[in-house]
Formats: C-alpha cells, sequence, structure tokens
C-alpha cells in the first residue's frame, strides 16, 4: 500500500473539478457546486491536499471561503469538501486527509465548515473528527435533501514524526537524488 499527500495547487484544479460530483453523490457537476471548485488556488484561503495511492489519485480534501455556499458560517469561516473514490473508500484515507488538512488549514483559519445530509454516515465520520452540529442551521442541499451545517474549531496543529507540514516534506523530496 504506497499513498502519498501533495498541496492541491491552482495547476490541479482539474483534480477538484473531477472528484468534486462524487463529493456531492452526483453525476455530474452543476451550477451550485460549481463555485467549489471554479478558479481553485486563485483565492486567498483556497488550501487543499490530495491522495495518491499506488500512483493513482485517490481521493482530495479542500477549503475555500465561499459567501453563497451550502455550509456559509462567516467570512473568516471556510468550508470543506471531501471525497475519496469509491473504489479506495474504508481504508482510513478519508481520515488521513483531513487530518493532513487540519494541519494546513489551522495556520490561517481557526474553524472550519461542511454541509452534511441529515442522517447520512458522514455524520458520523465528522463526529468523529471532532465536528459539532450548528444550532439551527437546518437547510436543503444541492439534491433537496435535508441537510445541516457542522463546524470544527481548529488549533494551530503540530504535525508529529509521522505527519509533517507538505511543504516541508516536499522541500526535503526535492532534494533527494
Amino acid at each position: 500500500m504506497n499513498q502519498e499527500l501533495y498541496f492541491l495547487r491552482s495547476s490541479e484544479q482539474y483534480l477538484a473539478k473531477e472528484l468534486l460530483p462524487l463529493a456531492f453523490d452526483l453525476e455530474e457537476s452543476n451550477e451550485s457546486i460549481e463555485q467549489y471548485e471554479r478558479h481553485f488556488g486563485s483565492y486567498s484561503g483556497d488550501i487543499g491536499v490530495y491522495m495518491m495511492f499506488n500512483n493513482k489519485v485517490a481521493g482530495a480534501a479542500w477549503v475555500r471561503v465561499l459567501v453563497n455556499g451550502f455550509a456559509f458560517v462567516d467570512h473568516d469561516t471556510p468550508e470543506l469538501i471531501v471525497v475519496v473514490k469509491p473504489e479506495y473508500r474504508k481504508q482510513g484515507l478519508a481520515t488521513a486527509l483531513m487530518n493532513q488538512l487540519f494541519i494546513e488549514v489551522s495556520k490561517i483559519f481557526s474553524q472550519l465548515s461542511v454541509s452534511v445530509e441529515d442522517n447520512s454516515p458522514t455524520q458520523k465520520f465528522f463526529e468523529k473528527l471532532g465536528f459539532t452540529k450548528i444550532d439551527n442551521s437546518e437547510h436543503k442541499n444541492e439534491k433537496g435533501s435535508d441537510a445541516f451545517k457542522m463546524l470544527k474549531v481548529l488549533k494551530e496543529i503540530e504535525a508529529s514524526k509521522e505527519e509533517k507540514h507538505l511543504e516541508e516534506e516536499c522541500f526535503r523530496k526535492s532534494f533527494r537524488a
């Protein structure tokens, strides 16, 4: 099992575009969700990571500040998108993506939000990661289903020896022969 994490850069925005419909459980992208990937990396506050698993893109997680997103809280709270391709699910990849994203996002933001479909398995996933439901945040999501917002408060996270800040790791890799 060979897995590596990388920054999701503006030049790799096509990955966000490709993965986005999976995050929303849709067959294809639509206007209401395109804002989550359009021009990713071009705006302050766009932060993302993606995972390669055996040399194939397995998933990604990213945040961006959106005023009209499904999980909008305020102008200082980015919204989260996380997606793992179906063939790579149930292997801990989403948790690995999220833990790395928390390290990177905590350098700039103090919290992040996500929109979650009511009574979905993802609700439990986010609760395990420390997200809590925001009172009175119920809304209809992009599929017209009942959903609500969840929030995670971040503290600047020190990377353990196993979890390195990605720029430090990329710097080291660039000098390896």
